[in-house]
């Protein structure tokens, strides 16, 4: 399984940039909860740093698929998202930025939400190779549009 997970993960960046459609079961830990109750801060802690958007009202509105890669040989951690294929993040901030710019492209600014997820990759030394999905929170009100 530990050398499956890293072909998948490639798998998974070829496809998105080809928009072929591409599903594989394997093990992710998802989380699924009320809207604002905590679930990618979870996410982050697990990961051991802040990078996902936050908020006061819907913020995930969009899946986000989190490939971690352990990376014993980098100095530094780095983000990158299979919508920007030549482009590698070193700044958390910044890459919290680029899934906001992203979700608002394919969402708008109305606080729709879309099936359609966000692929990105952190690869580090210090996790563990695990794929986990941030799912935008279960709302009894409607927001925006």
């Amino acid at each position: 399984m530990d050398n499956l997970i890293p072909i998948i993960h490639k798998l998974q960046f070829i496809f998105e940039e080809t928009g072929v459609p591409f599903k594989v079961d394997l093990p992710q830990i998802v989380v699924v909860g009320g809207q604002s109750s905590g679930k990618s801060s979870v996410l982050e802690s697990i990961v051991g740093r802040d990078f996902l958007p936050r908020g006061t009202e819907i913020v995930t509105r969009r899946p986000t698929i989190i490939q971690l890669v352990n990376t014993p040989s980098l100095t530094e951690d780095q983000i990158e998202f299979a919508h920007k294929p030549d482009v590698t993040f070193t700044d958390f901030y910044k890459a919290r930025e680029e899934i906001m710019i992203e979700t608002d492209r394919v969402c708008g600014r109305h606080k729709d939400i879309s099936a359609e997820p966000i692929l990105m990759k952190i690869l580090s030394k210090s996790v563990v190779n695990l794929t986990l999905v941030d799912l935008p929170g279960l709302t009894q009100i409607s927001v925006g549009d």
